[in-house]
């Protein structure tokens, strides 16, 4: 096999699959994590580059003034905007409306005709339903009528048909604006001044900045087994318990609301047959477009079923709700739909329509497909007789009271809504206020991982406690661009943690339970021990980790050994590099500098070499005087009175001792 050429290809254990594919299945979560550290320790200061050169002249004074202001602005606004409409639409047959106006009426009338007629009897011969008698009457009329009638009207309601329509409309619009600004302000100057004590020379002072030393050490103190398991769309929980939060306060919302009121049936006009005409009617075609940012929609939609003037709806709301038709690719369990109160009758464009507000459910699906809906309802034609009754007065006033209960609950149910929105938005805001990605892992780790029956005794959660070491968690995440679908937080990296495809959270293993670790990670075994090889391999894994640890930190566990009383603990670390940094203080170093000219003219300089030669002398008049003291002293035998003049006599005749 050595010798022979290699084939082209070799079938791998998965049959056609290629040998990629089984070496990736093969990975490995196992691996080693090295603890390191940087250690920085402060050596010394250093000059750094120049600053700022002044220049004073001869007996010259400069004044700096340094000034620090620090401004602080808080602003907070508020504003509520409450808007109500309330409508009220009355239907009679009978004359129930107050008109005021004027009326005016012309006609012309002109008639000329010839008039016949006949009239007859007939009586039924007996039979078994009785006898009937009938009888008819034949006329023939000839007129030729020509008139013409103009009429004007005014009034206060002006009805179209033979119905009156009471409407009123009730719409306020309240604003409220609330600021408040505060602006705090703290401002701090220092002065300093700078002199030149030379009288004919001039200095240049320098200024430098003070820099801090610092000696830099990267160390290695530690080695651990880790295990480091994958999670594909690590932010999915998160967004759920988000969008399940969400449902829950609008479900909430809406139970505590009270019954939907019911709509009065009409009753049937006393001697007229019922009306058995019906026809259904259906709405267009609707896109639902009100998708969750996980493809999940819980949403209303109010849809408008067009209908002509001489039909009414039946009040069937079963019917309704049995041809609500769900137009999508989705699965049943995955959709629904059902209607959220009762059907309204109004208008739409100039023509009458039924409104049905339809309550759409959708499961979370990333990239799903849409969804269309399309209502059907039950109308049955309005009879058109004179005799009928069955608008009378009372079922108007009971329709005006379920319409102004009904209207009532949509603005009880549109204002617990709107509460419910709000209150999600402060749900929403302090789940993601308190995220921590690490966290969101460690949790779908441990429901992936961890059993409840190994996690439901608090000796359990110790014992995990002592063999991972939780604190030092930590991950990486991988964009989103390696996989399908819209981010969840377009406004962020795709790296971030809720626009990752997948995460990869790195648990490290505590010293001294890394078999403890493996078995559980590789067998899911606790107090049981797995086959002889798997735990060959594994103490020998742990044999060379332990080896390493010798070699490099001094000890197996990473724990210093104690053998005396009161010793001093030693630290062991691997240095694996170390370099010096400076980093800028906000200290400045001043450099004087003299200048090698001066500008004293002839007078100037006189002065100055008579003040020389007068400083002279008195110097070496005073170290004769100190002289001629220590003489007197020393001729000094006994106690006398002496008066010892030195010097030239005083001008004011005074006496000097």
């Amino acid at each position: 096999m050595i010798r022979g050429e290699p084939p082209a290809r070799r079938q791998s254990l998965l049959g056609d699959q290629a040998a990629e594919f089984v070496a990736g299945l093969l990975q490995s979560d196992i691996g080693i994590a090295l603890l390191d550290r940087t250690r920085i320790r402060p050596v010394g200061f250093a000059l750094g580059e120049h600053v700022y050169a002044l220049a004073l002249a001869p007996a010259g004074e400069a004044v700096l003034e340094q000034r620090t202001y620090t401004k602080r602005e808080l602003t907070l606004e508020e504003q509520n905007e409450t808007e109500q409409q309330t409508d009220v639409e009355l239907t009679s047959a009978l004359a129930t409306e107050l008109q005021e106006g004027f009326e005016r009426q012309k006609s012309l009338t002109d008639t000329w005709g010839l008039n016949a007629s006949h009239t007859g009897q007939y009586t039924s011969p007996t039979g078994p339903w009785g006898t009937f008698n009938a009888s008819h009457t034949i006329g023939f009329t000839t007129s030729v009528t020509e008139a013409s009638q103009e009429s004007s009207r005014r009034a206060v309601k002006d009805s179209q048909t033979a119905t009156s329509k009471v409407a009123a409309r009730y719409r306020t619009q309240h604003r409220t604006d609330f600021k408040l600004v505060t602006e705090t302000g703290m401002e701090t100057t220092s002065k300093r001044t700078v002199r030149n004590p030379n009288r004919v020379t001039p200095i240049t002072l320098h200024y430098f900045k003070v820099l801090q030393r610092l000696e830099l050490a990267h160390e290695r103190y530690g080695a651990r087994i880790c295990w480091a398991p994958t999670i594909k769309d690590p932010a999915l929980a998160f967004a759920r318990k988000i969008a399940d939060g969400r449902q829950r306060i609008r479900d909430n919302a809406l139970a505590a609301l009270p019954p939907v009121p019911t709509r009065p049936e009409r009753p049937p006009a006393p001697g007229m047959p019922p009306s058995v005409e019906t026809r259904v009617f259906h709405s267009a075609v609707v896109t639902l477009d009100k998708w969750g940012i996980v493809g999940d929609m819980s949403a209303d939609y109010d849809i408008d079923i067009p209908y002509d003037s001489d039909w009414v709806w039946d009040g069937d709301i079963a019917f309704i709700k049995q041809n609500l038709n769900l137009i999508t690719r989705r699965p049943p369990e995955n959709i629904a739909a059902d209607t959220a109160g009762m059907p309204i009758a109004t208008s739409a464009d100039g023509q009458p329509v039924l409104r049905v507000r339809v309550h759409v459910g959708a499961g979370m699906w990333i990239a799903g497909p849409g969804a269309n809906l399309q209502v059907a309802a039950n109308f049955r034609r309005t009879l058109s007789n004179n005799n009928q009754v069955a608008d009378d007065t009372a079922h108007n006033a009971l329709v005006a009271q379920y319409v102004t209960e009904l209207q009532d609950w949509q603005a009880k149910r549109d204002e617990a809504l709107e509460a419910a929105a709000v209150a999600a938005d402060e749900f929403e805001a302090r789940l993601r206020a308190g995220f921590s990605p690490v966290n969101e892992m460690v949790s779908q780790i441990v429901a992936q991982h961890f059993p409840a029956s190994v996690r439901d005794e608090a000796w359990e959660i110790d014992f995990w406690h002592r063999v991972f070491d939780w604190e030092r968690a930590s991950f990486v995440s991988y964009p989103g661009w390696w996989s399908a679908g819209d981010a969840r937080a377009p406004e962020r990296d795709p790296g971030d943690f809720l626009n990752a495809s997948w995460a990869k959270l790195y648990l490290p293993v505590r010293a001294g339970m890394e078999l403890t670790a493996l078995r559980w990670i590789f067998g899911k075994v606790v107090a049981t021990r797995l086959p002889f090889t798997v735990e060959e391999r594994l103490a020998a894994f742990v044999e060379e980790l332990n080896t390493f640890r010798t070699g490099t930190l001094g000890t197996p566990d990473e724990m210093p050994e104690l053998k005396e009383e009161c010793q001093p603990a030693p630290e062991k670390v691997y240095c694996l590099a170390k370099w010096t940094e400076l980093m800028p203080t906000d200290g400045t170093h001043l450099e004087v500098v003299q200048g090698v000219t001066t500008s004293a003219d002839a007078v100037t300089a006189k002065e100055i070499s008579d003040a020389e030669e007068l400083r002279a002398a008195l110097l070496d008049g005073e170290r004769e005087t100190n002289r001629l003291k220590t003489r007197a002293y020393d001729q000094m035998t006994g106690t006398a009175d002496v008066d010892v003049h030195v010097g030239a006599p005083a001008t004011n005749g005074d006496r000097t001792p």
